[in-house]
């Protein structure tokens, strides 16, 4: 039993063959022209049919024959072809033309249908009976005929079919056999795609170890290379890239220590890379030493060409720059990679450590000699100060700036070798400085001081919208000169606070009447200490601290400069310290309190201000009231009160430019409660072998501690306010005696009036109004004097004077109305 194989489908071979249109098309012209075909001619030379039919000699057997095969042109054709291709001579041409007139003979004799010619009568019958039966056969012939040809399609119908028969066997044949090649095809293919995979699986696990060993296979080169011989290595140009592979290689170990012999391999890398740093820190250590000791050999030369500046400058600063091309990249290096791990921590710091050591070596006899150039033991300190500061500053940028030119990191360290750089200055200003009575020069140092503080943090905020790393805090290195400026300059203060303020006599000329021009007293509305010209200046506004290193001209002209505008301001300045300056016309204490307040604004803390400020402020409020008290005494009330209001609008708006609270805090024991239990424990005394009573003492008897808070402020202004309504009150009280005498008199005769009293009453009525406009009139020119005296401002006049006016009226009202 034959195996039946499925052929291909129509449609899965129309699916697999896309035609495009003129493949189409050209399908489509064949099988127009393939839609109606003759019959083959080898039927018709090959078929029997034909050769019986041939055999007929009838015309119209001739004819049909003719019409029914045409395939017989071929042969009819071919004769013709033969006919022209024979030679035409003149022998041939009679011979063609006999043979033409007996074929002519032959011819008519076949066409009258005779053996021979007729030349009887009887052949002549012969031939019409013949011809009468040729007729009768050919009516009928037209039917043979047509059966003849059809039998004749019949019999090739019967051959066709038997040969697409034939052709269909072939064909179901050929689908086997294509049935049997697309399986085996297909076998083929699936057993290729089984191959392509696997070689695929392969490749890709060749690749994976590849990559895998890639990292084990880093080992050798990676050794070879920092095992090499000299200091130099790191200078090589794969010793970078070597040190990246490292990392890599070791960073894959460690995530795949399950590999064979992965720690080995991480061991062997670890010991690579620490080769590696170690390279890198001996060279850069040799490299800094060398190029430390060749400058140093330079500096040491007594040529005057090599103490120039510039010179200095050059060895000092340019020759190691020239190394951060090559130091730089491999501090970077070693730098990343000491997160984590100790020892290349300690590389590093040994690097930076030399480093610093070979720096100090240089600039340590630089810094010694032009510190003594600026007259460290003798001269201005304020102009030693400045110079100095500027000098430090410009030294320590330059320092700041070549580290990061050498070095990624290491900020303490560098900030640690800073602060030694500017203790050769720090060692002679603390010494002058602990021994600087002077509150003014302490005053100037501290500002001095916060200037480059203040810098500081202008330089700060530009640089974080600049996104700057890093910058130099300066403000840092001179904390410590700062703190003891500050510490001094509080400790003078207190002193002369007690000292001037607190401990102050007043002389007799203190309590004379000190009057005062319009112009002085709105100037007066200002600070005097702030805004004036005694204000506090911002420090070297006019010369600001370079912070490039100055020539010795430069320096001496700028100290001359200073130092003159330190002595004019000096001059003015002193008038308020020692409280002599009478075009004020303050009282000694208001002028000192308020000298010294302004020397700690803004130079010490504000915590350190607002207590010194706040204890200052109620000593010089406690020494006008006894200064209030003495004029009283000496002169009047009305004296005293103008002085005291006079004073504390002063210091009211003198102290309204300092934005500080004049508020102290304290803590003090309350011991009412316990007074209040020991009173009845003394009336009851029965008690007192009592012990409830005893642990009740113990319980209510413990003293408790009590938050107190003074403003300085508020006690200004509740003093202003008390004396003001003080002055108010006795100013009217002097008008309005005549009114005052006359109600009273009024009220003890009121109820004894008549007709006849009536006329004197209202007589003393005007009596006394006069006699009180006349006094009111009086008093209120004299209180404008005194005010305008003491005073000298308008504005506080009309302010003063307009609730005296106001109660003159009221009580000449009220005797009106009575």
């Amino acid at each position: 039993m034959t195996r039946v194989i499925r052929g291909i489908s129509l449609e899965d071979w129309e699916e697999k063959t896309q035609l495009s249109e003129n493949e189409l098309q050209s399908v489509y012209d064949l099988q127009d022209a393939c839609a109606e075909l003759p019959l083959p001619s080898n039927w018709t030379s090959s078929s029997p049919a034909v050769g019986r039919l041939s055999g007929l000699h009838t015309p119209d057997s001739f004819s049909n024959a003719q019409l029914i095969t045409p395939f017989n042109a071929g042969a009819l054709t071919s004769r013709l072809n033969a006919l022209s291709t024979r030679p035409r001579s003149s022998t041939n041409l009679l011979i063609e033309a006999s043979v033409a007139g007996s074929e002519a003979q032959t011819r008519s004799v076949q066409e009258i249908g005779a053996d021979k010619p007729i030349e009887t009568l009887q052949q002549f019958f012969d031939w019409f009976a013949s011809m009468e039966s040729e007729m009768e056969k050919d009516q009928e012939d037209v039917y043979r005929n047509y059966l003849k040809v059809v039998s004749l399609y019949r019999q090739s119908c019967d051959v066709f079919l038997d040969d697409l028969k034939e052709t269909t066997g072939l064909f179901d044949h050929l689908d086997d056999e294509y049935g049997f090649v697309e399986e085996r095809t297909r076998s083929l293919q699936t057993a290729c795609e089984t191959l392509l995979n696997e070689q695929e699986r392969l490749t890709r696990l060749a690749d994976a170890l590849a990559d895998r060993l890639a990292y084990f296979n880093q080992l050798e080169p990676i050794a070879k290379l920092f095992n090499s011989p000299g200091e130099g290595v790191c200078l090589h140009p794969d010793f970078v890239p070597m040190l990246q592979k490292l990392d890599d290689c070791i960073e894959y170990m460690q995530q795949h220590l399950k590999y064979r012999d992965a720690e080995l391999y991480l061991m062997r890398f670890r010991q690579c890379m620490t080769r590696g740093m170690t390279v890198i820190k001996m060279y850069l250590v040799a490299s800094v030493k060398t190029l430390g000791y060749d400058v140093y050999k330079k500096l040491s030369t007594k040529s005057s060409d090599l103490q120039s500046m510039s010179k200095q400058t050059t060895l000092l600063y340019v020759k190691f720059r020239m190394l951060s091309s090559t130091i730089k990249p491999l501090s970077i290096e070693l730098a990343k990679r000491c997160e984590g791990h100790k020892e290349y921590q300690s590389l590093y710091q040994d690097i930076i450590n030399a480093y610093f050591q070979t720096r100090q070596n240089l600039l340590g006899p630089v810094i010694s000699r032009k510190i003594q150039e600026f007259g460290p033991n003798h001269g201005d300190l304020l102009a030693f100060t400045r110079n100095g500061c500027a000098y430090m500053m410009g030294l320590c940028l330059d320092e700041f700036n070549l580290f990061f030119n050498l070095f990624p990191s290491g900020d303490d360290d560098l900030y640690s070798y800073l602060e030694m750089l500017t203790s050769y200055l720090y060692d002679y200003l603390r010494t002058r400085i602990i021994h600087e009575n002077d509150i003014f020069t302490l005053s100037e140092l501290c500002n001095i001081f916060q200037m480059y503080v203040a810098r500081e943090s202008e330089l700060a905020t530009e640089n974080n919208d600049n996104d700057s790393q890093h910058m130099l805090e300066f403000g840092h290195l001179i904390a410590n000169v700062l703190e003891d400026a500050q510490g001094r300059l509080v400790f003078r203060a207190q002193a002369y606070i007690h000292n001037e303020i607190q401990s102050y006599q007043p002389k007799p000329e203190d309590y004379e009447l000190r009057a005062v021009s319009e112009v002085t007293a709105n100037a007066q509305k200002n600070s005097v200490v702030l805004d004036g010209p005694n204000a506090i200046e911002e420090p070297n506004k006019e010369l600001p601290a370079t912070l490039t290193v100055m020539t010795e001209d430069e320096s001496d002209s700028q100290s001359a400069i200073m130092k003159h505008t330190d002595d004019v301001k000096g001059e003015k300045d002193l008038s308020l310290r020692e409280g002599t300056n009478t075009s004020l016309g303050w009282f000694p204490t208001l002028q000192k309190t308020l000298w010294i307040l302004s020397k700690l604004y803004h130079c010490v803390q504000t915590v350190v201000f607002e207590d010194i400020a706040q204890e200052a402020v109620s000593l010089c409020n406690e020494s006008l009231r006894k200064a209030y008290e003495v004029i009283i005494a000496r002169k009047s009330r009305l004296d005293g009160q103008l002085f005291m209001i006079k004073h504390l609008l002063v210091l009211k708006e003198q102290l309204a430019p300092f934005e500080v609270n004049l508020v102290h805090c304290g803590k003090e024991l309350d011991f009412s409660h316990v007074t209040d239990t020991l009173t009845s424990l003394q009336q009851n005394r029965s008690l007192i072998f009592n012990p409830n009573t005893l642990i009740g003492l113990a319980q209510r008897g413990m003293p408790r501690v009590v938050e107190i808070s003074l403003d300085s402020r508020r006690e200004i202004d509740r003093e202003l306010k008390r004396v003001c309504e003080d002055f108010i009150s006795d100013c009217v009280h002097g008008a309005v005696e005549p009114l005052t005498k006359f109600m009273i008199k009024a009220s003890v005769t009121g109820s004894s009036h008549n007709k006849e009293t009536a006329g004197s009453f209202a007589d003393n009525i005007r009596e006394t109004m006069d006699q009180f406009k006349e006094s009111a009139s009086e008093r209120i020119r004299f209180v404008v004097k005194k005010l305008h005296e003491y005073v000298a401002d308008y504005k506080i006049e009309q302010i003063l004077m307009k609730p005296i006016q106001v109660l003159f009226i009221h009580h000449s009202n009220c005797v009106c109305v009575g």
